[in-house]
């Protein structure tokens, strides 16, 4: 991923020299002309330079730390469900501008044209009134027929039915926005996560880091200890023991840093390929957050809630549509005509309204209701269901954050007496008064303690995230994007 700012300041000065009115010589115009070659070479190759600088500054800080929101705008921009998401509503806004069609004119052209013959054929009728056979001869002349027609249709009224149709439908967009807001509170909250996650792991390698850095200074303390003989040889099998472990938790530590770097693109959606810095921000505050607010809150915020009621009001102005579609439609017509054989030809208009009553359509539209009734007793009870798991997520997410509050107090306790155990074991070994197992219990004891601090700080980050998305207020401030 490549984030840079960059900043150039360039100065050109150009200096023009006025000609002479003087006459030059032959020998000075070609001078002239060399000068001037050269001065548009140097030109040219002063702007490549700048370009090049332009590209080598912008490139020299692409490392730069990136923060969590930094890191959740990108995602927001590049999280492919975010554009599948965005896709749908445009889908519904597109479906709306075909329903609003109804309240416009339809109008239509069409002409045509056809080489016939014209012979005539009497109709029966004619034959009861003139018995005796009248005929006219067939000829295989043909002529040139030419038909043009400009027409509108237009829907006048059908009581409410395309109204209902249209609000139906704009409720529809209205679910499918708060579908999106989901979305993009699922993306910030996997942002997240894997933003802590990956300081997690970086700070577990810290550790690993400085576990092996003071085993590998304990295995050449207890080589030199060995060698003037303070010691035993099972003290320098000992430290090389504990040197060869710090090293395969190294490993571990520093595999679990690239897991974590690619389950941080992922989020973001970026290339496994790209690399980012981020800015250390794990740290945990005392907070103690109410129940019973939180759980209003959800209520008041959670977009999966609001998109259910909207989804309910355009089943319930689709039912006011179908039941509309019982009642007569207006609809007025009118076009013009041109006919004929030969030019000029002969023109016509007409204009009319006609009214259309529906009297039976096979129990359609009651089963149209029928069926919209039914998915509207389907979405009330997903609200229900919905409702129950909102407050089970809020009181979980409440009970880890108090849970990760207490126990960043103690694990951090935990990890400072760890520390002075340490120190104090490395004292006694050095003056020969603690052993070597008392050494590896105390390297032991603060490499677990540290851990389980880091990892508890983790906790509260990831739980006090998990409480902002049972809120439904974790992407409140990015519903701009």
């Amino acid at each position: 991923m490549k984030i840079s700012r960059c900043s150039l300041n360039a100065s050109v000065n150009y200096w023009l020299v006025k000609k002479s009115n003087q006459k030059k010589s032959p020998a000075h115009s070609i001078i002239h002309c060399k000068d001037t070659a050269f001065n548009l070479c140097m030109r040219i190759l002063f702007i490549g330079l700048m370009l090049f600088s332009i590209r080598v500054s912008a490139y020299a800080q692409d490392d730069q730390a990136m923060s969590l929101k930094q890191c959740i705008e990108i995602a927001l921009k590049q999280q492919p469900q975010i554009r599948a998401s965005r896709s749908l509503t445009e889908a519904n806004k597109a479906v709306l501008t075909q329903v609003r069609s109804a309240w416009y004119p339809w109008i239509s052209a069409q002409g045509g044209y056809t080489r016939e013959t014209n012979n005539y054929v009497f109709p029966p009728a004619f034959s009861r009134l003139f018995p005796s056979r009248v005929t006219i001869p067939e000829s295989n002349t043909s002529y040139d027929y030419y038909t043009a027609s400009v027409g509108f249709n237009w829907l006048l009224t059908n009581f409410g039915q395309r109204l209902y149709a249209i609000r139906a439908q704009q409720k529809a967009i209205e679910s499918s926005q708060y579908n999106e807001q989901t979305t993009k509170a699922d993306v910030v909250f996997n942002v997240t996560q894997g933003y802590y996650g990956l300081l997690a792991a970086q700070h577990m390698s810290d550790v690993a880091t400085k576990v092996l850095e003071e085993s590998k200074k304990h295995l050449e303390q207890a080589k030199g200890f060995f060698e003037v003989g303070r010691v035993s040889r099972i003290d320098v099998s000992t430290a090389e023991t504990n040197y060869a472990n710090a090293q395969v938790n190294m490993i571990t530590a520093k595999n679990n840093v690239e897991l974590a770097m690619v389950n941080l693109l992922n989020a973001m959606g970026l290339k496994d390929t790209d690399t980012i810095s981020i800015i250390d921000t794990m740290t945990s505050t005392t907070i103690e957050p109410d129940t019973q607010l939180a759980i209003q809150k959800a209520m008041d915020n959670r977009p999966e809630l609001k998109s259910l009621y909207a989804t309910i009001e355009s089943i319930k102005a689709s039912e006011k549509s179908n039941l509309a579609s019982n009642l007569p439609s207006i609809t007025g017509t009118g076009g013009y005509s041109w006919v004929g054989y030969q030019t000029p030809l002969t023109w016509n208009w007409a204009i009319g309204v006609g009214i259309q009553f529906p009297i039976f359509s096979g129990f359609s539209t009651y089963g149209k209701y029928e069926e919209l009734k039914a998915r509207q007793h389907n979405l009330e009870a997903q609200i229900d269901t919905l409702k129950q798991g909102i407050v089970l997520q809020v009181k979980q997410a409440v009970l880890n954050l108090q849970r990760a509050n207490d126990s960043v107090i103690a694990s951090k306790k935990a990890m400072d007496s760890a520390k002075l155990n340490l120190e104090l074991a490395e004292e006694r070994y050095t003056t020969g008064a603690g052993s070597i197992i008392e050494l590896t219990d105390a390297e032991t004891m603060f490499a677990s303690a540290s851990a389980v601090y880091i990892q508890t700080v983790y906790q509260y980050n990831i739980a006090l995230a998990q409480l902002e998305r049972a809120e439904g207020t974790i992407a409140k401030e990015y519903n701009s994007y």
